[in-house]
C-alpha cells in the first residue's frame, strides 16, 4: 500500500510535458489555477489530478482517498482506506467499479515512498522514474454529494511489485508512459488490459531521512 507520494511539478512543467501528448492541458484562468507548491502528499490531503474535459485536460485539486458517489453521510464517518485501488479487484469493488468505467484520471507525481522496518522511525525509500522529473499514475476519481458539500476525490491503482520493488513492498503504483495517457483516460479496452500488465518502467531508489516532526506510517 502506498500512502505517501511527492509532487514538485511546476505549472510550466505540466504545460511543456502535456503539450507533447494528444491530451494537452487546457489552461485554467489565473484565479482557478490550483496551488502548486512542492509537497509530500498523504491520504486525505488535497492534491492535483488531471482529468478530461472538452478540448483536453483539466488540472484540478481533489482529496486523496476516493469517496464514492453513493456516500451520503459526513466525510468524517467514511472509514474505508481508499487511497489505493488494487488492480485485481477494481472492476468488482463497489467503491471503485463505477469510477473505473467512467472516471479515469491521471495522478501526477515526482516520486512515491515506501517504508521498511518494524520500529519507529522506519526507513523511508524514495522511488522515481529514471530520466524523468515527473510521471503520472493511473488514477480514478469520483464525486459524492455529502452533508459537507460536494466532495471530489481520487485514488490510484496498485499492482504486484516488480522484482526491483519486492524487497521494499509487495505492491507498487501503476505508472503510465506519456504516450499512454490518452488511452488510459478514454479507451476502456486499454484500461482493462492494463490491470494485468506487469510493471515495466525503470525506477531508481534512494534512502531518505525520516520525515521531520511526524510519525511514520504503519
Amino acid at each position: 500500500m502506498c500512502n505517501r507520494y511527492e509532487n514538485k511539478i511546476s505549472y510550466r512543467e505540466y504545460i511543456e510535458g502535456l503539450n507533447k501528448t494528444p491530451t494537452p492541458l487546457v489552461y485554467p484562468k489565473p484565479d482557478r489555477a490550483p496551488n502548486l507548491e512542492p509537497r509530500d502528499i498523504r491520504p486525505t490531503n488535497q492534491a492535483p489530478v488531471l482529468r478530461t474535459i472538452d478540448g483536453g485536460l483539466e488540472l484540478k485539486e481533489m482529496r486523496w482517498g476516493l469517496i464514492p458517489w453513493y456516500w451520503k453521510k459526513p466525510v468524517k464517518e467514511f472509514k474505508l482506506s481508499t487511497w489505493n485501488a488494487r488492480t485485481d479487484n477494481v472492476e468488482k469493488s463497489g467503491a471503485f467499479q463505477g469510477a473505473f468505467r467512467e472516471k479515469r484520471c491521471l495522478v501526477p507525481a515526482s516520486a512515491f515512498y515506501e517504508f521498511t522496518g518494524t520500529k519507529s522511525p522506519k526507513t523511508r525509500w524514495r522511488f522515481s522514474v529514471i530520466d524523468q522529473d515527473w510521471f503520472c499514475l493511473a488514477g480514478l476519481w469520483d464525486k459524492a454529494a455529502t452533508p459537507d458539500g460536494d466532495i471530489e476525490s481520487f485514488t490510484f491503482l496498485m499492482t504486484d511489485a516488480s522484482n526491483f520493488i519486492k524487497k521494499y513492498h509487495d505492491r507498487q503504483p501503476v505508472i503510465l508512459r506519456r504516450d499512454e495517457y490518452q488511452s488510459w483516460l478514454t479507451d476502456a479496452k486499454f484500461a482493462a488490459a492494463l490491470l494485468s500488465r506487469k510493471p515495466d518502467i525503470a525506477l531508481q531508489v534512494e534512502k531518505m531521512p525520516p520525515p521531520v516532526m511526524e510519525n511514520n506510517p504503519d
